[in-house]
């Protein structure tokens, strides 16, 4: 069921969006809720981000990490595979 809503939008920000929207060949009512759904519904590996998107001083801090006496990989692959290994 649709919902008739009155959002406030800065004039730059619509008119930007009204042009993707329309170069994407979509109404700007179905790109903004297409948006809302992926930032609603994401799934748990979408909220993994990857290291490219990751905060410096986040990105400076990997590899500093241990579990137990197994150091991780920079996206934690090494823990992962020791941890499928012992099961």
């Amino acid at each position: 069921m649709n919902q008739d809503v009155t959002l406030n939008i800065n004039s730059h920000v619509l008119e930007e969006a009204t042009n993707y929207a329309r170069i994407k060949g979509i109404g700007l009512s179905d790109l903004v809720e297409n948006l809302l759904r992926k930032v609603t519904k994401r799934k748990q590996e979408d909220k993994i981000l990857p290291v490219e998107e990751l905060d410096a001083k986040v990105r400076n801090l990997l590899g500093a990490a241990r579990l137990g006496n197994t150091e991780i990989g920079i996206d934690g692959e090494i823990s992962r595979n020791k941890r499928l290994e012992e099961e």
